[in-house]
C-alpha cells in the first residue's frame, strides 16, 4: 500500500510500482495526492499501470524509436512515415511530451493544414502517421491512451472513377506515342496496375497461350531507387488471359522495343530503364488524352477494364481473380453498382418460382 506524507508544505504520494521500485508524485493539495495514489493502486491491481517516465519523452525522440521499430515494414511505408514526420508532424509537435499531447492541439493542426491549402487526402495521411506512432507508444506501454482516438480527421472526398468505352480506349491507345501503344492496350485488356505493368518482365509473357503472369510490382522510392516487391495482396499473383488482338500488338511491341535478353522489361523507356509515372504522364499520357479528347487517370484504365468485362457478362468472381482483389467483397464494394443485372436476375428468378408454385397450388 502507498501513503501520503506532508513535506515543506506540499503532499507527496508514495507507492511501489509492480517491480517494487519506489515511486512518488508531489501535489499542493492533500486530496489530489490521495486521489492520485488511489488511481495508481487501481492501475497496478488491474495490470494497467504505465511508468510515467515513459510518457515524459519528447515526440521527436519517440519518432526515432518508432522509425526504428518500423524497419520490418515495407520500404515505401517507412519512407512515407519518415517524410510525414520530418515535414509535417515534428515541426509542430516535436517538443511535446508524448504523454502530454492534447487532442485539441491535434485537431487544430489538422484544421491549419486544411486552411493552408493541403489536400484533404494528404492531411488525412499525416493524421494516420501520427496516430500510428502514438498507437505504438500505447502498445509499448509508454502512454495509457492515444489522443488521436478523440480526434475527427478531415473527410476525404471519394474520387469518381472514370470508365472509357471501347471506342475511347482505342482512341487513347492510337493517340499515344507508338512506343507505349501496347501498354495502353494491355492496361485496358488486363486491368493490371501501373506498378505491375512497369515491372512486367519478358518471361512473364506467353504470347502463344496469350497469358500474362503477374507475380510482382516495381516501385520507385523518393530516393530514386527502384524496388521490386510482392504484389499488393496474395491474390495479386495471378495469370491473365489477354485477347488475341492485344497479344498481336504486344508481340510487335516486344520485337520493336524490348532489349535483348530473357529477363528484360516489357515496357522500358528509350534508355532501357523503368518508366517513371510523372514523366510518362507529362510527356506521353496527358498529350494522348488531349489528342483523344478524353480526361482520366492512368488508374482509370483498370476501372475501365472492369466495366468492360461486366458489360460482356463477366461473373464477379472472375473479375476478382483477374484484378487480383483480396476478396470478392472488395470487387463488389468497388464495382457493385455496375452489376444491375444481378439484382434483376434475382427478381426474375423469384418471379418464375412464385408463378410456378402459385400455378401448381391452383391446379391442386
Amino acid at each position: 500500500m502507498g501513503f501520503v506524507e506532508k513535506r515543506s508544505g506540499r503532499y507527496r504520494a508514495r507507492y511501489r510500482d509492480p517491480l517494487g521500485r519506489q515511486r512518488s508524485e508531489t501535489f499542493t493539495r492533500k486530496a489530489d495526492a490521495e486521489r492520485y495514489l488511489r488511481e495508481m493502486q487501481v492501475e497496478i491491481e488491474r495490470g494497467r499501470w504505465i511508468d510515467p517516465a515513459g510518457a515524459d519523452v519528447a515526440l521527436a525522440t519517440w519518432a526515432e524509436e518508432f522509425l526504428s521499430l518500423a524497419r520490418r515494414l515495407s520500404p515505401t511505408t517507412q519512407e512515407t512515415y519518415a517524410r510525414d514526420l520530418k515535414r509535417y508532424i515534428l515541426p509542430r509537435f516535436g517538443a511535446y511530451r508524448i504523454g502530454r499531447l492534447p487532442a485539441d492541439e491535434v485537431e487544430n493542426w489538422l484544421n491549419d493544414e486544411i486552411a493552408a491549402g493541403l489536400a484533404p487526402s494528404s492531411v488525412h495521411r499525416h493524421y494516420r502517421t501520427l496516430r500510428r506512432m502514438l498507437q505504438v507508444a500505447v502498445e509499448k506501454q509508454k502512454i495509457p491512451a492515444n489522443p488521436c482516438g478523440r480526434v475527427q480527421p478531415p473527410r476525404v472526398p471519394r474520387r469518381e472513377m472514370v470508365f472509357l468505352t471501347w471506342e475511347d480506349a482505342v482512341d487513347l491507345a492510337e493517340a499515344i506515342n507508338e512506343r507505349y501503344r501496347a501498354l495502353i492496350y494491355l492496361a485496358v485488356d488486363s486491368g493490371m496496375r501501373w506498378s505491375e505493368l512497369v515491372g512486367l518482365r519478358r518471361p512473364k509473357v506467353d504470347l502463344v497461350r496469350r497469358k500474362v503472369r503477374v507475380t510482382e510490382q516495381l516501385i520507385r522510392l523518393e530516393s530514386g531507387e527502384w524496388l521490386r516487391k510482392e504484389t499488393k495482396t496474395n491474390a495479386g499473383v495471378r495469370s491473365i488471359t489477354i485477347s488475341s488482338v492485344t497479344a498481336a500488338i504486344l508481340a510487335n511491341h516486344i520485337e520493336q522495343h524490348c532489349e535483348p535478353g530473357l529477363d528484360t522489361l516489357v515496357f522500358p523507356n528509350k534508355a532501357g530503364n523503368p518508366l517513371i509515372s510523372s514523366s510518362f504522364w507529362q510527356h506521353h499520357f496527358q498529350p494522348a488524352l488531349h489528342g483523344a479528347g478524353l480526361a482520366c487517370r492512368f488508374h482509370d484504365l483498370r476501372h475501365t477494364s472492369v466495366a468492360l468485362a461486366i458489360a460482356e457478362g463477366a461473373h464477379p468472381k472472375a473479375i476478382q481473380t483477374r484484378m487480383g482483389h483480396s476478396s470478392i467483397n472488395v470487387t463488389l464494394d468497388r464495382y457493385g453498382h455496375l452489376f444491375p443485372e444481378l439484382d434483376e436476375a434475382i427478381a426474375n428468378g423469384f418471379d418464375e418460382r412464385l408463378a410456378e408454385v402459385r400455378r401448381l397450388k391452383a391446379v391442386g
